[in-house]
């Protein structure tokens, strides 16, 4: 019997789980325990700051792109021809530049105009303005030659003002035109608007030059 013994010795038990250990496992195993859910904050904090600077930009595009100012329009220098003077009557003609400047993110396209000088209310010369366009945020000069014709006939109402100022040698003017036209940005926002010019200068008969041009 010993020896019986010897050559066959004992297995190890065999250990059994009971149904609770063994649905447990089960379950575990399937569902592992939850991981921390920072991966998926994370994407949402990128996505609000996407569309925060997107709303941003957005907000700058609208402000600064889209929105529409007016041109403006201005007398820069005004040369001074032929002119001839009496104690009752003045005749000289003006070259003047237009400066017309397009400050919008899209091209300005005018109609045609007039230039207009003054001597208090009275008209005394007139000239015209080709229609054109300038370009966005760009400057267009324009050359326009006008004839000045004034007498104490014409200037009826205030001729002795102008006798006076022809006495003087100093003969106050203003130059008036507006430019009717539209601006267009980005091919889909169109606006009409107008560019005007209201200056204010003298003629100075002594030496035949404009002095102190100043422009609204």
């Amino acid at each position: 019997m010993e020896e019986e013994s010897r050559l066959n010795p004992l297995k190890p038990a065999r250990k059994y789980h009971t149904s609770n250990e063994t649905f447990a496992t089960d379950e575990l195993i399937k569902n592992p325990s939850p991981k921390p859910q920072t991966r998926s904050s994370k994407c949402l904090v990128y996505i609000l700051l996407a569309l925060v600077l997107q709303s941003i930009a957005l907000l700058i595009f609208g402000l600064v792109v889209l929105r529409i100012k007016t041109p403006t329009l201005q007398l820069s220098a005004v040369a001074v021809k032929d002119l001839h003077n009496e104690p009752t009557s003045l005749n000289v003609t003006f070259v003047a530049e237009v400066r017309l400047h397009n400050m919008n993110f899209g091209r300005f396209k005018f109609r045609g105009g007039n230039t207009t000088f003054f001597y208090e209310k009275a008209t005394i010369g007139v000239t015209g303005i080709y229609d054109g366009q300038v370009g966005s945020r760009e400057k267009r000069e324009m050359n326009v030659s006008v004839k000045v014709m004034a007498s104490d006939r014409q200037l009826s109402e205030n001729s002795m003002d102008f006798s006076r100022d022809i006495d003087l040698g100093l003969i106050k003017l203003r130059s008036f035109a507006m430019l009717k036209g539209e601006v267009r940005v980005v091919k889909i926002i169109n606006r009409h608007t107008t560019a005007v010019m209201d200056c204010n200068m003298a003629l100075n008969l002594t030496s035949q030059a404009i002095q102190d041009l100043l422009c609204q």
